[in-house]
């Protein structure tokens, strides 16, 4: 048997369950972290409607956003660090947005349109707090940039227990976050170690020493993810 606990929020999560369910596994959604978005300031919008380039940090910087769309304007140009944040984007205030097309991160967006050669733009970066600051430090020697804060991660350290992890079944952790991943080390470290559990997680970025706790791990290859995680979960029944 195999028992899922998905510890995070991503696109095509409800039909990835459905599927889990119909071939007779344990799904769990337990998601650690919640967003809450943040109002805008006077100054902050102003940034935006001034701005030449916009960058959007994550799916939760887009979906923020769409009440305040009268801000954004055609003459900007909109980047995000993978697809589904660009779908966000274009979703939530209806302008194009461009995104590394292999691998995502703010690394690849910056090689692929090679943000070190940006120069005198005006600049804003659009993400949640305590995110990463890799596109800020890129940009900011010949750009005037200023990052704008639009939602707040809250974490919710009690949604799983030791008792959500199956001593009889095969465990399969999904985390396409590194706070829940955290997380997750922190409260339950011991119990995974002593458990059949494998996990799944969409990057390299997340890996690190802890990560010897799961009997295995594997990192998604593709964008369009559905089918790979699906996949991993039935080979892993075998």
């Amino acid at each position: 048997m195999i028992n899922v606990i998905c510890i995070s929020n991503f696109d095509e999560l409800e039909s990835i369950k459905e599927n889990v369910l119909n071939l007779g596994y344990k799904f769990k959604h337990k998601p650690y972290i919640n967003v809450e978005f943040v109002s805008l300031s006077v100054e902050s919008l102003r940034y935006i409607e001034e701005s030449n380039v916009c960058i959007f940090q994550s799916k939760n910087a887009a979906m923020s956003v769409e009440n305040y769309r009268s801000s954004f304007n055609d003459l900007i140009d909109y980047f995000a660090v993978g697809i589904y944040t660009a779908r966000s984007v274009e979703k939530s205030i209806q302008f194009n947005c461009r995104y590394p097309k292999n691998n995502y991160s703010s690394n690849d967006l910056i090689k692929e349109y090679e943000f070190n050669s940006i120069e005198g733009k005006k600049i804003v970066i659009l993400k949640g707090e305590g995110g990463l600051t890799t596109l800020r430090e890129s940009l900011q020697e010949k750009n005037i940039v200023n990052e704008i804060i639009t939602y707040k991660r809250i974490i919710n350290k009690n949604i799983i227990s030791d008792n959500d992890f199956d001593n009889n079944s095969k465990n399969v952790i999904i985390s396409m976050s590194r706070d829940a991943l955290k997380t997750l080390y922190i409260n339950h470290y011991e119990i995974i170690e002593s458990r059949d559990a494998l996990l799944i997680i969409p990057s390299e970025r997340f890996l690190d020493d802890k990560i010897k706790i799961f009997k295995e791990v594997y990192t998604l290859k593709s964008s369009e993810y559905k089918n790979e995680i699906l996949s991993i979960i039935q080979s892993y029944n075998e």
